[in-house]
């Protein structure tokens, strides 16, 4: 019984610590920053980090003025940015092709109560992959200092 009772109790840390874990190790991914400059100006900010980093725009979606169109005038505005640099993708898909899932680079910018957040996903940097994990903080590198220009 004793037995018993301790494997309940290890198991339960153990899927406790796994859940805890992964959701900071998600956390912990996430970078964002306030921005200084109205929503507008904002995205006009981000294009023009995005481009002087060697990034190419691929994609945006307008989600907030979507809602806004549907009839809820007052829905914060909130925009999410693709972007790509086709030798960053060509060297991560040359590291690890499972990495395609990583591309394209994703800035949102997001109206929250008086505030505009841009925001990213960074990618994992603790793999087993050294080369993936090289490859990450470069990107990673590159996403906060498009998010920094955005914002300053």
């Amino acid at each position: 019984m004793k037995v018993s009772l301790f494997l309940k109790i290890f198991f339960s840390t153990i899927i406790i610590f796994i859940i805890t874990g992964c959701e900071s190790s998600n956390s912990n991914r996430i970078y964002q920053q306030i921005s200084q400059y109205s929503f507008e100006d904002t995205l006009i900010n981000l294009d023009i980090a995005i481009s002087e980093h060697n990034y190419r725009i691929i994609h945006r979606s307008d989600i907030g003025q979507a809602v806004r169109d549907r009839g809820q005038q007052a829905f914060p505005l909130s925009t999410i940015t693709n972007f790509c640099n086709i030798e960053y993708a060509k060297e991560m898909m040359e590291i690890n092709p499972n990495l395609i899932n990583e591309m394209p680079c994703t800035i949102a910018i997001r109206q929250q109560d008086d505030s505009v957040i841009v925001s990213t996903k960074l990618m994992a940097t603790n793999t087993s992959n050294q080369a993936q994990n090289d490859f990450a903080v470069k990107i990673n590198t590159n996403l906060k200092a498009i998010i920094e220009a955005t914002i300053e």
